[in-house]
């Protein structure tokens, strides 16, 4: 009869319950809140309103400061990869070329040995004297203790710390030494920022660090929150897409300073602001994990998602 009481996981075998308790294969799914998301027009790496705004040819947007900053960054590790792979692969041209001469030497030396028949050349001779040779040498004269030398027995000692063989360091890579864009992931150089001139709706909320719907399109004056806005890159003018066909298409021109343009080519789709709404964006994470530690279950089981962020998934 199956017990219902203090005893009810009392079984020969683990229940889903038991195995989830325990840590084994949990999975656990959270909704992202709208706090979880950056607002449009927000830098990317400070994840404030952007002082000097410029955009990728990806459609981010980065504060000018903080972008440049971290391709110089960027451009000094990779110039610093790329000089350790340089030393490793004239360190290994070192080493062939050591190896061709010790092999040229020994091939020198055999033939100045056979030219003056110092030693006989047939291999089972060789064999013959060689194993006589450590023979000899291992097998003790009568009355001659055994010489152990400690420090060959400890070379390979499993035990001896300081003596354990490691692993031979793992082979670099050769590295690109042309930055990258932190969110695309794509080559981007300085020369590639495009300058942007966002219209401020709320200047108060772009003084207090920004927030959602801190700009508007140029064109309609309508907060930009999660639609789908472009960048007119001439002219550095943000307006949304809803307005293309009535207001930039049908001229060719911006709808503000009236630049001519020389076609869709010079619109940019920018990357949309992020919201809580499933329609809009993805808003489920999932964290799987085979085997949990304590200290990983409480770190992921403390706070709520959408206030704790991305905290928990790993």
């Amino acid at each position: 009869m199956t017990r219902h009481s203090k005893h009810s996981n009392d079984r020969n075998y683990y229940t889903h319950k038991e195995r989830a308790e325990a840590g084994f294969a949990g999975t656990r799914k959270d909704v992202l809140g709208t706090d979880c998301f950056l607002p449009f027009g927000h830098c990317a790496l400070s994840l404030k309103a952007p002082k000097d705004p410029v955009c990728t040819p990806e459609g981010w947007i980065y504060d000018r400061e903080f972008i440049l900053e971290y391709l110089v960054r960027q451009k000094l590790e990779l110039q610093a990869e790329a000089k350790k792979f340089e030393q490793q692969e004239a360190k290994k041209a070192r080493q062939a070329q050591a190896q061709d001469q010790e092999r040229e030497l020994r091939e020198i030396e055999a033939f100045r040995q056979m030219d003056q028949g110092i030693m006989p050349q047939d291999s089972r001779h060789k064999r013959a004297l060689s194993a006589a040779e450590e023979a000899a040498a291992k097998k003790p004269r009568k009355g001659e203790l055994m010489s152990i030398d400690k420090a060959q027995m400890r070379e390979k000692s499993f035990w001896a710390a300081s003596t354990t063989p490691s692993a031979a360091p793992a082979e670099l890579k050769k590295v690109d030494t042309i930055a990258k864009c932190p969110m695309s992931g794509k080559k981007l150089k300085v020369k590639d920022l495009i300058p942007v001139k966002f219209e401020v709706a709320d200047q108060k909320m772009l003084d207090g660090g920004g927030g959602r719907g801190v700009f508007c399109c140029a064109v309609s004056k309508d907060p930009i929150t999660h639609q789908q806005a472009v960048l007119i890159k001439p002219t550095g003018v943000v307006v949304l897409e809803s307005v293309l066909e009535g207001c930039v298409y049908k001229d060719m021109r911006c709808p503000v300073t009236g630049q001519k343009l020389k076609g869709k080519e010079d619109i940019l789709k920018i990357q949309q602001g992020g919201t809580g709404f499933a329609a809009h964006n993805e808003t489920t994470a999932k964290s799987f994990s085979l085997l949990r530690s304590v200290a990983g279950d409480a770190r992921t089981q403390s706070g709520h998602l959408p206030k704790a962020g991305y905290v928990g998934l790993h």
